[in-house]
């Protein structure tokens, strides 16, 4: 297998430059013979898997984190070839390890990278651009978008601290409409989840019952609520017991078109897509990848 290792040196708050080297040296251990790169700056990613895809390569080996798999995909599917996809978790949140039931340990991970099996796994389209994990409008994309002003911690705690910065400045309920398969929805939201996978933020179970291979994605309504709503609210999708509440809508679809006026502030995977989006178009790619479980 001719392999391309793409690593990202500011994922994990400086782990991957810290692991780089070890994680080249550990696949070359277990007989893989990779080519070694480093994502020199946002969108690097990308470019380097398209590259490495349409180069001939058979697969293409990211450590990261959910953001820099969210590249590595984004060029592994505009380059169309079927390249396969191993993810070395380095990152802060890593929800596709979760999502995939793949080691977070890094050595582990680079076992499997080399002898795990090719499991076909599906792909959201937003508007363009593809993710793995979920799209979030609203709230927490807005906790996404203060997580990268965190520095100095790592893990879970930066998201715990992204959400009580949010809280500070007030909680927004934009009115929205959105229609999809279940029909045609209007109303004052707190956060919109169109999830392809369970997980995102690290620790949040947005959509416990997703599965990132069924063919659907998972479409979570939080209706408009305030601080003390929020902070009864994180609780509950913390542990994923969060869909039963009043306040929220749940259903399967496997097309979303989400509009709102203003616009929202709008996640992929962790990674901002728009500061205020009004429309966003949402649809799932049914086992469209290839991925080294």
């Amino acid at each position: 297998m001719r392999a391309s290792l793409i690593v990202n040196p500011q994922a994990g708050r400086g782990l991957g430059r810290r692991l780089g080297g070890d994680i080249q040296r550990r696949l070359a251990e277990l007989g893989l013979d990779c080519e070694l790169g480093w994502s020199d700056a946002p969108g690097d990613v990308a470019v380097r898997a398209e590259a490495a895809s349409r180069a001939g390569f058979d697969a293409v080996i990211v450590a990261g984190g959910d953001g820099s798999v969210f590249e590595a995909v984004n060029g592994l599917m505009r380059a169309g070839r079927g390249t396969r996809l191993g993810v070395v978790p380095v990152g802060t949140g890593n929800d596709l390890i979760k999502a995939a039931d793949l080691p977070q340990d890094w050595g582990a991970a680079c076992e499997r990278a080399v002898s795990g099996a090719v499991r076909r796994v599906d792909v959201g389209r937003c508007n363009g651009h593809y993710f793995l994990n979920g799209v979030g409008a609203g709230f927490d994309a807005e906790v996404a978008r203060a997580s990268r002003s965190v520095r100095r911690l790592r893990g879970n705690a930066v998201y715990g601290l992204a959400l009580a910065k949010v809280l500070v400045r007030g909680v927004a309920a934009p009115r929205v409409t959105i229609e999809d398969d279940d029909g045609r929805i209007e109303e004052a939201v707190t956060l919109v989840a169109v999830a392809n996978g369970p997980w995102y933020g690290g620790a949040f179970h947005i959509a416990p019952g997703a599965a990132i291979d069924d063919g659907l994605l998972d479409v979570v309504i939080a209706a408009s609520v305030g601080r003390l709503g929020v902070l009864r609210f994180a609780p509950r999708v913390l542990a994923g017991t969060h869909l039963s509440l009043p306040i929220v809508r749940y259903h399967r679809a496997r097309r979303v078109i989400l509009t709102s006026t203003p616009g929202l502030c709008v996640h992929a995977d962790g990674e901002i897509l728009y500061d205020a989006a009004e429309r966003l178009e949402i649809e799932v790619l049914p086992q469209s990848l290839s991925l080294i479980a």
